[in-house]
């Protein structure tokens, strides 16, 4: 039986739960008040190098984008329950992720992309990529990535130029063990908001046993090469962020990852910089790898180093029993463009292993509708609804989702087949 939650705790982005059930609610505000006086110097510096609408758009993105990389959510901590209870208020969305590639040839042991059968691997193409982004008028935040190495496609970099010309705050995650000085110059020369380096080990022992293909020399050398060409240039762009997914063969190493992101030069890698520890979000094959428990020591330690490094640290979905009920999820607000134009209501439901499924039950497809059609459909606005009424079925395509809790509703209600 899932706990009554205090009454505030509806106002708290569900993202952001796992941090508060781990450390309080005052550990979590301390963060975002943090966060939030570093990030005006981030914010004029914007202004006085790209101009308003681009540092707009990267408050818009602190402020309105309501979860992925770079988003602070920030008008949900007022607002989270009244759009819950008002979907229909929801506005035609100015953020979206989009992916760029289904192309990777390393095999990492977490993702799906290692252990798919039969699925078409491709790159999106420039001209696809600029037919879905200019669905969106007036875009603030794109996040460009997908379930492949992004930096392999041969139009990214033209991709990633077309969505500065709009003036959008631009995320990526990335590995980076397959960038290059030409690709860190572009990127810094192009004042990218943000990039998310996920590295999930403290050694490269640990690394290469989970990242199978990467280097962990070439990873760090190629982000200290980053740091570097930054200083050069003397930006504050892009910001660079962490992100660490909790294995069973890496859990033990949290603190010293830590310590290794804490060596890094704070002014370098961005005043708002922070390290996200992640669950794995399982399918069949990767349950094996799941931590069911982190244990106290792990965590007390995480934290001792946290603030002795100074590191802003997050976690996420870090314990399936600890994710918060689906009825906290404001996902459904930001749109995932798949591959081949698919369109699926969030990010969270991907990772699942299940991309035909993905694609059969998607809300529908950006080149044969266009955006505001698909999401003024009767069936996106049914989505919406049912998804915000703890009282009604699971939309099915919720029940693919891994950073949600939708046991309790699924038992009580059943599921939505048509959603």
């Amino acid at each position: 039986m899932t706990q009554r939650k205090p009454f505030w705790m509806r106002f708290i982005p569900g993202g952001l739960h796992t941090t508060i059930q781990l450390f309080g609610v005052c550990y979590l505000f301390r963060l975002v008040f943090k966060s939030v006086y570093e990030y005006f110097t981030t914010f004029f510096y914007i202004l006085f190098t790209k101009g308003p609408r681009q540092a707009y758009s990267f408050f818009y993105t602190k402020a309105f984008v309501p979860t992925g990389e770079g988003a602070g959510a920030g008008i949900y901590f007022f607002f989270n329950p009244l759009v819950r209870k008002f979907p229909f208020l929801a506005p035609f969305p100015k953020y979206i992720e989009i992916e760029v590639t289904t192309i990777c040839p390393r095999k990492c042991i977490m993702c799906e992309h290692t252990y798919w059968k039969d699925q078409p691997e491709k790159h999106l193409t420039y001209d696809e990529f600029k037919k879905i982004v200019d669905n969106f008028k007036g875009i603030h935040w794109l996040q460009l990535t997908g379930e492949g190495s992004a930096f392999i496609n041969p139009d990214y970099m033209k991709m990633l130029e077309y969505a500065k010309e709009k003036r959008s705050a631009v995320y990526l995650v990335d590995s980076f063990d397959m960038i290059n000085d030409d690709i860190t110059e572009k990127l810094i020369d192009l004042k990218i908001e943000g990039i998310y380096v996920s590295i999930d080990a403290a050694t490269a022992e640990t690394y290469e046993k989970i990242r199978i293909g990467c280097s962990f020399e070439r990873v760090l050398k190629n982000l200290n090469r980053f740091l570097e060409m930054k200083k050069q240039k003397r930006s504050l762009l892009p910001e660079i962020s962490f992100r660490y997914t909790m294995l069973k063969p890496n859990v033990h190493e949290m603190p010293d990852f830590v310590k290794l992101i804490g060596s890094l030069d704070k002014k370098l890698i961005g005043r708002g910089a922070r390290l996200d520890f992640v669950g794995n979000l399982e399918f069949e094959q990767t349950k094996s790898l799941t931590v069911e428990k982190v244990p106290e020591e792990i965590i007390a330690k995480t934290m001792e180093n946290a603030k002795k490094y100074d590191v802003n640290v997050f976690f996420s979905h870090i314990e399936k029993q600890k994710n918060t009920c689906i009825d906290q999820c404001i996902a459904w607000l930001e749109p995932y463009i798949m591959m081949g134009g698919y369109v699926i209501p969030d990010c969270s439901i991907m990772m699942s292993n299940s991309r035909e499924t993905l694609r059969r039950h998607s809300l529908g497809n950006i080149f044969e509708k266009s955006m505001k059609e698909i999401w003024n459909s009767e069936r996106y606005k049914r989505f919406r609804k049912t998804v915000n009424d703890p009282k009604a079925k699971v939309p099915f395509l919720c029940t693919l989702c891994r950073g949600y809790d939708f046991s309790e509703r699924k038992k009580k209600y059943g599921v939505d087949e048509t959603l």
